[in-house]
This record gives structure tokens, sequence and C-alpha cells, in this order.
């Protein structure tokens, strides 16, 4: 049921959201990840010594007008070619909101937000609210080994 507040509708939804977190030790620093699904959003958060210093938005909900940008373009080629449903999502884009100074980091950070996006999409195709990624993280996690162990974490608490 929505309510019509003025100019505002509010759709009523569960409170407290469902969230989860989880922690791990990655390269010696010790790193948490949580998510929050809001009725608009889904807020992810990964942070190394508390800090937030890189916010990422990935929108899910693309026109699916251009079957090119909603299909596996692999799907009808030979079996040589490997199996894409590792990759991220090609029509996913991640931008930058706020920090992102870092070059590195800044790539990092849009490598991960696209990686959870499609994690996400991937478990539920009809899922169209905005993915909103936070991140701390320090500069020594560009490696991939690294990479792999932050993409599990997050993965844990979606």
């Amino acid at each position: 049921m929505t309510v019509a507040l003025g100019d505002y509708e509010v759709t009523p939804t569960p409170y407290p959201v469902r969230s989860n977190s989880s922690s791990a030790t990655i390269k010696g620093a010790d790193t948490t990840a949580t998510t929050v699904y809001f009725a608009d959003k889904i807020l992810v958060t990964v942070t190394q010594h508390g800090r937030l210093a890189h916010w990422v938005h990935v929108p899910l909900d693309i026109s699916a007008t251009d079957h090119s940008l909603t299909t596996n373009p692999y799907s009808d080629q030979d079996e040589d070619v490997p199996n894409s449903d590792l990759l991220p999502m090609h029509h996913l884009t991640a931008t930058t909101v706020l920090g992102g100074t870092i070059p590195e980091l800044e790539v990092l950070g849009q490598t991960l937000a696209t990686q959870i996006a499609s994690a996400i999409k991937t478990r539920d195709a009809r899922e169209t609210r905005m993915v909103v990624v936070g991140m701390g993280l320090d500069k020594s996690m560009c490696a991939r080994e690294e990479f792999s162990e932050l993409v599990g974490l997050v993965l844990g608490v979606l």
C-alpha cells in the first residue's frame, strides 16, 4: 500500500531493515563488510580502520531496450570460450559519487562495486534497486589476491 503525502509517496517497509555484517583480516588489516537493504537502495560498506573515503553507485535498473546490454555476448559462441559467469556484467557501470582521489583505489572501488552489483543481479535478475558502495581501503588492497578476499568477504554478507 502506498500513501500519498503532498508531492511524496510513502511506501511502508519493515523496520529495522535487513542487514548483515562480517569481518576478516585481509593483508593484516581488519576489514568489515556490511550490507543494508533499504526499500530503494542496497548499501554495502567495506571498511578498514573505520574509514569510508570512496563512495560509488551502480544502477541496476538499466533499460532492457538494447538486447546487447542484457545478454551474455558469449552465449552463442563455441564451447572453447571461457565461462564468463564470474566476470562482472558488462552492462553495469560504477560511478564515483564521493572520494576516489587515489587512482589505484578508484579503479579498485569501481571494479569491486561492479562485481558486487553483478552478484546481486545474478542472484535476482528482477532486482532494480541502486547499489551504493562505500569503501575505506588501504592502498595495499590493489593486488589480485587481496581483491579476491575482498570480494569473498562482501559476497558473504549479500
